[in-house]
């Protein structure tokens, strides 16, 4: 078992050094003897015994007499620790190359790779709002006052009747948002008038400079029944949402040009958006995407699986409700 160990060990060390790339070259070959049944007559085990235990004596005439007694269960000991900490050390490469911390997504515990925590998780599944105002405890919406004002501006999907909700609070300009919106798109066709869908916006002006003016913009198009067509572009465009880039998307879908340039120009839904933003911070959304599947909440843009499952539990719900009512 010495040898396993000594492959391990000194593979390592021989990154850095002909010496013991050397000895790892002859516990290779000691190995590969003993998987094949045959006779490891290197003397690699024996001489690594006789220097390991020579140095205990050294120390304490009792402790080296004790470890070369039972060398062969210490060496079992020694290996079992080496592969269980390069799994762990391995693991924590993996998750800092992936999520830019060693403990996995989402986390800000110490990472040994990034003793400062200067590193961000590059696949970090979502746009956030400067710290000071992430303080606030995040609670469901007024589904019925969201539901009512959103059958009142004509933006929703699905069916006004349902009691399974899905709220998604987003942010035009959020990579991560746009990254959600193939799953939302799958959700809608899956699901259809089984649900009550909104999207509310949570523009993220202080990292976005575009996502005012963005979400402005889509409820300009809302007034032409462009709505959902133009939601595409935005997404599908993005970081392209400048004035400019904003008047080319509705030209392309045929929109009245002329009534969505008044219409963006004199910012005649701000005041909206804004409401919308300050519904997100009183429930306490920090984040896009955020949604609410009735009580239950999603953040990020998560897999499709993570939705499916929440929601198929509140319409068995549902259905259980009605069949007792």
């Amino acid at each position: 078992m010495i040898c396993v160990l000594a492959l391990i060990v000194f593979g390592i060390l021989g990154i850095f050094s002909v010496k013991y790339r050397i000895i790892a070259k002859e516990a290779l070959n000691c190995v590969f003897k003993k998987i094949t049944l045959r006779k490891c007559d290197t003397g690699l085990d024996q001489r690594l015994k006789g220097e390991i235990t020579a140095k205990f004596l050294r120390m304490s005439p009792g402790i080296g007499r004790v470890v070369y007694k039972y060398f062969e269960w210490f060496s079992w000991a020694f290996l079992i620790l080496t592969v269980v900490t390069l799994f762990f050390v391995g693991q924590g490469i993996y998750f800092y190359i992936l999520y830019g911390n060693c403990n996995g997504p989402n986390s800000d515990k110490f990472c040994i790779f990034d003793p400062l925590g200067t590193s961000k998780p590059n696949n970090e599944q979502i746009c956030t709002i400067p710290q000071q105002y992430n303080n606030k405890t995040l609670t469901a919406p007024d589904f019925e006052l969201i539901k009512n004002y959103s059958i009142d501006r004509g933006i929703y999907k699905g069916n006004t009747s349902s009691k399974v909700y899905f709220i998604e609070f987003g942010c035009y300009s959020c990579h991560y948002t746009a990254k959600a919106e193939p799953t939302v798109k799958k959700i809608l066709d899956k699901y259809g008038d089984e649900i009550f869908y909104v999207y509310i916006d949570f523009p993220l002006s202080n990292s976005h400079e575009t996502a005012l003016i963005s979400a402005q913009a889509a409820h300009c198009a809302a007034e032409q029944k462009m709505y959902w067509k133009y939601r595409e572009y935005l997404f599908a465009n993005q970081p392209k949402q400048y004035y400019d880039d904003l008047i080319k998307y509705a030209e392309e879908i045929s929109l009245n040009i002329t009534q969505f340039e008044d219409c963006l120009k004199s910012e005649k839904y701000k005041e909206e958006v804004a409401y919308d933003y300050l519904t997100g911070m009183n429930i306490g959304v920090s984040v896009t995407p955020t949604f609410f599947i009735n009580n239950q909440t999603i953040i990020g843009a998560e897999d499709y699986s993570k939705f499916k499952k929440i929601l198929d539990k509140e319409l068995n719900k549902n259905f259980i409700k009605r069949l007792i009512n």
